[in-house]
């Protein structure tokens, strides 16, 4: 049964995949001449916003998104969410039909073709670089003064399984404080369990999110002191759905 289950598994997996790949390589002429220029990210952006939806929905996930506000489309904000799975990202490109960009590894600029795209479009942070990581925030905060809306997942990595939360990095918080720039928390209930680190196992599942209310007027507060809200906030909606 176990072995049933794990095939099962893989196979969905591969499904998925080909979900964002077929659609993906179809338009390939067309998202690489909109590459040639940040003006043209607006409208890649319908494409990538488009394929999540079909990725999602055509593999069996059904988001179930709680939004304890709702989001200004005039507003720039700062997402920042639990990463419990890879799912997580093609999640945040369903959840906001604004665009927005990622603060992400470095590392992942080396994938084949996903990493082109990659480091187009979004900020790319070496953390073993102090100066790199100052660099990268700072172009961050250039990007949110042009009306971009930008995404972080604080943990900085996948923590394990068992995890529930992993410690908070200061980088993004530093970011809000800085700029000013309203943050909002996000709580990924399931993606870790649909959509775990391990190939054999997960499986579509209903994904509940839950968009929590802004934080603002992050320059009043200290980075120690907002980090601290982000985190308890998500935990405490974590430990709510686990109950």
């Amino acid at each position: 049964m176990n072995i049933m289950k794990a095939v099962l598994s893989l196979l969905w997996r591969i499904w998925f995949l080909l979900s964002f790949a077929i659609p993906f390589i179809a338009l390939l002429p067309i998202t690489i001449f909109m590459t040639f220029s940040a003006r043209f990210y607006p409208t890649l952006y319908i494409f990538l916003h488009a394929i999540s939806k079909f990725m999602l929905y055509s593999s069996g996930i059904f988001p179930k998104v709680i939004k304890e506000f709702p989001l200004d489309p005039k507003k720039q904000y700062l997402f920042c969410s639990n990463h419990g799975s890879t799912l997580d990202i093609p999640m945040m490109f369903f959840l906001s039909k604004k665009p927005i960009a990622f603060i992400g590894k470095e590392s992942l600029a080396k994938f084949p073709i996903f990493g082109f795209y990659y480091k187009r479009f979004n900020v790319l942070i070496n953390r073993q670089s102090l100066r790199n990581s100052y660099q990268a925030f700072q172009q961050a905060g250039q990007k949110i003064k042009q009306g971009q809306n930008m995404v972080i997942f604080p943990e900085g990595g996948i923590p394990k399984q068992q995890l529930r939360l992993a410690t908070f990095k200061n980088g993004s918080f530093r970011l809000a404080v800085e700029q000013d720039v309203c943050i909002i928390p996000i709580t990924f209930a399931d993606n870790k369990d649909i959509f775990p680190t391990s190939f054999l196992k997960g499986g579509p599942l209903r994904a509940r999110v839950t968009l929590h209310k802004p934080i603002e007027n992050c320059a009043s507060m200290t980075v120690e002191d907002l980090k601290q809200k982000v985190y308890q906030t998500i935990e405490n909606e974590l430990i709510r759905y686990e109950n």
